[in-house]
């Protein structure tokens, strides 16, 4: 038996999907990328430092920031950069609002109809009209961080290698600090409503990934934590890193570690750090009494909700430190060293990786980016293959349409973006 799924809608670019099951057991399950390769790694290659991370942020107009930054990171990585406090600073604060912006998105708007079979997303919202517009203060709020510290939402502006072209206004931080209050009610409000939802029932082994601090829920950096068991540095993770190409899709690589894929994001991040959420944030996931680790992949969608409560918490803190300690006009001092530097940081979707080889002038010589789809899309056809058998009619050996349904809701489940797959 052969299943066809055409069209997936409510991800992040175009894919379908196609199974064949024998005996009952599924021979293979893949997603198909319907994005032709972008080869952005290439056009870096002969650009000058100061210029790649704003071409490297086109990759992805959902998650432009964490592209800007985590390139920048590898830059200052690879010409022994460090950044001061202040700049460490805004750049979190951006990261919060970046996460806010693509959660809200996801989790209201792609993948709530799928809890209760809703088509029409105009029914979605006079349904839960309280809900969407929590959804709408998050994404706000996410978009304005952005905004007052990057010149602008979409693709922003002021960050580069060494710290900001231009501080953000201060009154502006402090009006932020003020719409936080409204926007942490939504983000709870919207956390506890995905708490009570019915997941879909699917248990498997599976390595979680993500970035690991002590007493910290990392973001913005960190060790590599591998399965809760190993931590290795940034830089010898992604140097074992497994990347290869499949002929039905050779736009986009999948990737393994130890010849096994694995899943980053935020169920990943949950598992490895969930003690060390904020405390509104670690109520409502105590609450909702799940045991650790989380081998549902469902509960991804779960976990981003909690991340939203998380995030503006944390947001919250970020802010009084800014407006505690004001903003100082900051000299910056680039002297071009030829070198390699990695950059990690915690994307929407997963961990984000850059590498760069700099050269005496200045000039990218080498490239790589490792965005968190390309990490998840061998897990995802995994947990598909796996899944598939258990919802298939046995009586009548067909993929009905709550069968699809099923699938097309694990797929967004993952949250995928096939834009910076296919970079």
């Amino acid at each position: 038996m052969r299943i066809k799924i055409d069209h997936i809608a409510k991800i992040e670019g175009h894919a379908g999907f196609v199974a064949d099951i024998v005996d009952g057991k599924t021979a293979k399950a893949r997603l198909n990328v319907l994005e032709g390769a972008r080869l952005l790694e290439g056009i870096l290659q002969g650009r000058s430092f100061s210029e790649v991370s704003q071409i490297a942020a086109r990759i992805c107009g959902v998650c432009p920031v964490v592209h800007t930054l985590t390139s920048i990171k590898a830059l200052e990585d690879g010409m022994k950069i460090s950044p001061s406090k202040q700049t460490i600073l805004l750049r979190e604060l951006m990261m919060m609002g970046q996460i806010l912006n693509s959660h809200a998105l996801h989790l209201f708007f792609f993948s709530l109809a799928d809890f209760f079979g809703i088509k029409d997303d105009l029914k979605l919202i006079k349904k839960y009209p309280n809900h969407a517009k929590d959804a709408l203060i998050i994404r706000d709020f996410g978009n304005e961080i952005i905004e007052v510290i990057g010149g602008r939402s979409i693709h922003p502006l002021t960050a580069e290698v060494g710290g900001f072209k231009k501080l953000p206004d201060e009154k502006k931080l402090k009006a932020l600090f003020q719409k936080s209050e409204q926007a942490l009610v939504s983000a709870q409000n919207l956390a506890k409503f995905f708490s009570r939802l019915s997941y879909p029932e699917f248990e498997r082994p599976c390595r979680f990934v993500s970035l690991s601090l002590t007493h910290q829920y990392p973001i913005y950096d960190g060790l590599m934590n591998i399965g809760g068991i190993d931590k290795k540095t940034v830089k010898d993770f992604m140097t074992e890193i497994k990347e290869s190409q499949v002929s039905y899709n050779p736009a986009v690589k999948r990737s393994f570690y130890g010849d096994e894929p694995y899943m980053v994001g935020a169920l990943a991040r949950l598992n490895n750090n969930g003690k060390f959420l904020n405390p509104k944030a670690k109520e409502i996931f105590k609450d909702a009494d799940l045991i650790v680790p989380i081998n549902n992949p469902f509960y991804n969608i779960f976990a981003q909700a909690i991340e939203i409560t998380h995030c503006v918490e944390e947001a919250q803190k970020l802010l009084n430190q800014l407006k505690d300690h004001g903003l100082e006009k900051e000299e910056k001092k680039i002297s071009v060293k030829t070198g390699e530097g990695w950059g990690a940081i915690e994307a929407p979707r997963g961990t984000l990786f850059y590498y760069y080889e700099i050269d005496k002038n200045g000039l990218i010589k080498n490239a790589n980016i490792i965005t968190p789809t390309a990490q998840n899309l061998a897990r995802l056809e995994l947990d598909l293959s796996q899944y598939l058998p258990k919802i298939i009619s046995r009586k009548n050996m067909i993929c009905g349409q709550d069968c699809q349904n099923l699938i097309k809701m694990m797929v967004r489940a993952y949250d995928p973006c096939l834009t910076c797959a296919t970079h």
